[in-house]
């Protein structure tokens, strides 16, 4: 939950699980399909024809898998974190079921920014989001490539500056 105050200025999603582990489980149920279909008497070449389609648009890992987020806000002296995310345990890679996402007040996940670098507050902000990756249930992970992208490039104090002065 966020303070009158605060101003969202990152979202970081949270997967049900990593991309290598999504498609590994894929990978597996598609050769399980595939001999299935060859014990029927379906050549390989057939039953890779056959489930050529099968596995889109619900085996398409970015979007469609994911089960919360975290929210990076800053505030008048404080950068804080909100993570949202299902409450759910287990996770299918092929899923139509929806994970409903719960805040899970986090509220007391947040640190000062007034006089700190740009570099002290990358360094407190990857912290938190170390500490959140530990904490994920079973083999959620957060989603931090888009983060990793534009971290250096963000001016957190010259967004603080705007957003309340001096």
């Amino acid at each position: 939950m966020l303070f009158p105050d605060e101003k969202i200025i990152f979202e970081i999603p949270i997967y049900s699980m990593s991309e290598q582990e999504f498609n590994r489980r894929k990978d597996k149920k598609k050769k399980e399909l595939i001999e299935w279909s060859m014990s029927l008497g379906n050549s390989e070449e057939r039953a890779k024809e056959i489930f050529s389609g099968y596995f889109h648009p619900e085996y398409i890992w970015k979007y469609n898998q994911i089960v919360g987020f975290v929210e990076i806000a800053i505030g008048l002296r404080d950068m804080s974190f909100n993570v949202q995310k299902t409450l759910d345990r287990k996770m299918v890679a092929l899923s139509k079921t929806k994970h409903f996402i719960q805040d899970m007040r986090t509220g007391g996940m947040h640190f000062p920014i007034v006089n700190m670098s740009n570099e002290d507050i990358l360094f407190e902000i990857e912290s938190c989001l170390k500490a959140f990756q530990k904490e994920l249930s079973g083999k959620m992970c957060l989603y931090l490539d888009t983060f990793d992208v534009v971290k250096k490039h963000i001016d957190f104090g010259g967004i603080h500056k705007e957003m309340f002065g001096d």
